[in-house]
């Protein structure tokens, strides 16, 4: 989501999972609590608000997916009473092509999250285009490479090094230098500049 805002959130997890669809590139859209949908239980008609709702885009085709977030041992003891709502939900998805999915914190809490929450901060600082601009140009001199080395070929003394940073940080957060987040983010984590 371009904006770098964040929706809405009940819980910690919820707030996460956001984060981490926020800073997806393919996702466009990203609601909180997009609807309620009504279903038959076994003590009666009860209503279902799921926590999430993401228009992503993947390649030249836009799909919506539904989230419920749930920590892993709410799911294993409320199960009885969760499967009613879940199975409306996806009959609900399914009539509109989209996806039901449900999201635990083995999904969120990864090392994914950690980079997220470690570069959200460049996304709202002001741009350090100069020292972007020589980064960006050094990247596409030396191709894949490291952070470390990146700098190193960019500047030629350690404080000037350390100044750009922040701008090299700042590439990565907006996807201009491109790096698996899945990994841990650190000084040799392999990058390289985004087509």
């Amino acid at each position: 989501m371009a904006s770098g805002g964040v929706a809405g959130f009940e819980s910690s997890l919820e707030r996460d999972w956001i984060r981490l669809l926020d800073f997806d590139p393919q996702v466009q859209v990203i609601k909180e609590q997009p609807f309620t949908i009504y279903y038959d239980a076994e003590d009666g008609r009860r209503r279902y608000t799921p926590d999430v709702l993401a228009e992503l885009l993947e390649g030249d085709v836009a799909r919506t997916s539904v989230y419920e977030v749930k920590p892993l041992e709410s799911l294993r003891s409320e199960w009885r009473q969760l499967r009613p709502r879940f199975k409306a939900a996806v009959a609900h998805c399914r009539e509109r092509g989209w996806r039901f999915k449900i999201i635990t914190e083995t999904h969120i809490r990864t090392p994914r999250l950690a980079n997220v929450n470690f570069l959200r901060r460049y996304r709202s600082m002001e741009p350090l285009l100069v020292r972007q601009a020589q980064l960006k140009y050094t990247a596409s001199v030396l191709g894949p490479t490291t952070p470390q080395a990146l700098l190193a070929a960019a500047y030629w003394s350690a404080e000037e090094q350390a100044m750009a940073i922040p701008a090299l940080w700042q590439l990565v957060a907006s996807g201009q230098v491109v790096v698996d987040l899945s990994v841990p983010l650190t000084m040799s984590t392999a990058i390289q500049l985004g087509a």
